[in-house]
């Protein structure tokens, strides 16, 4: 669990190696500055080895979002809940050419998000009253990216960052564990040499609403290392529904979210979405796009 931002008066940070650049796809890392913050990376894909026949039980659905909302890769320490509870407001910065592209991506994705969640999610037009910067930028750029967006003024981690990742992307909480604000930085010449492009948009801004880590025990889903999903999977949409769904609060850890969770699941209203979650997910305006 984060330290509330009163009991802050240090700064620390637990990171760990991450796999060789040809064969992590996203990794967590975590540093306390003056407030909380999750990162997280997306890199390659290399194969897929599981079973999709349990997806839809309640047994597999609860443990997913347990790994999912609650764990943080290369970490042994469990976490809380985060989520929104205010309107997101986001900007975009461009740093690469394809503006208008890389924008509508990006806002039929949200829109996406938006409908499976109930979050409020809408563009503003000045960065000071955004609460989600989302930066679309180059390989050359990316080390003064890291530097500029998530305040890491280390060289080694700026270097260590830009070159374990294809995008990355970070949240900071409020001490009640909701989330204040998101930036998402993807380099577009990287990203497209590895035809990664769609799948950073669809993670990493899937990640931010409070869903960090990666699990090679959720399939399908975006968030397994080995899955080569771009778009949002049944599974996906699922995790979405519970994570918020208004008896899910913000720093409920896993013993409290796991009594919660059984009575969700088991609803007839939710075993509805489990039946409908795979028409749901492939309505994206996204998938209107292939």
């Amino acid at each position: 669990m984060f330290a509330p931002v009163a009991q802050l008066d240090r700064v620390s940070a637990s990171e760990a190696e991450c796999h060789r650049f040809e064969s992590c796809r996203a990794r967590h890392f975590f540093k306390l500055l003056q407030i909380p913050i999750t990162f997280l990376f997306l890199s390659i894909p290399i194969a897929v080895f599981a079973d999709t026949a349990n997806w839809q039980k309640p047994s597999y659905i609860k443990s997913s979002f347990i790994d999912i909302a609650l764990h943080n890769e290369y970490s042994a320490q469990q976490d809380v809940v985060r989520k929104w509870t205010q309107p997101i407001h986001y900007f975009f910065e461009h740093h690469s050419a394809d503006n208008e592209l890389h924008e509508k991506l990006t806002q039929l994705h949200l829109q996406h998000l938006s409908d499976i969640t109930g979050v409020s999610i809408e563009q503003v037009t000045l960065k000071n009253d955004a609460n989600l910067i989302i930066i679309f930028s180059n390989e050359s750029l990316l080390e003064q990216e890291i530097q500029q967006a998530f305040h890491i003024h280390d060289q080694i981690k700026q270097r260590f960052f830009s070159q374990k990742s294809v995008c990355l992307a970070h949240f900071s909480i409020y001490p009640d564990n909701s989330i204040r604000q998101a930036s998402v930085i993807i380099p577009v010449d990287r990203a497209r040499a590895h035809a990664k492009l769609l799948s950073c948009i669809v993670e990493e801004l899937t990640q931010i609403m409070g869903l960090p880590n990666d699990s090679e025990k959720v399939f399908p889903s975006i968030f397994n290392d080995k899955s080569y999903n771009d778009l949002l999977t049944g599974l996906d949409y699922l995790l979405l529904k519970l994570l918020y769904n208004p008896r899910i609060k913000p720093g409920m850890a896993q013993q409290q979210v796991s009594l919660i969770l059984g009575g969700i699941i088991s609803s007839s209203e939710f075993q509805k979405e489990i039946r409908s979650a795979n028409r749901k997910a492939q309505e994206s305006p996204l998938a209107d796009l292939f």
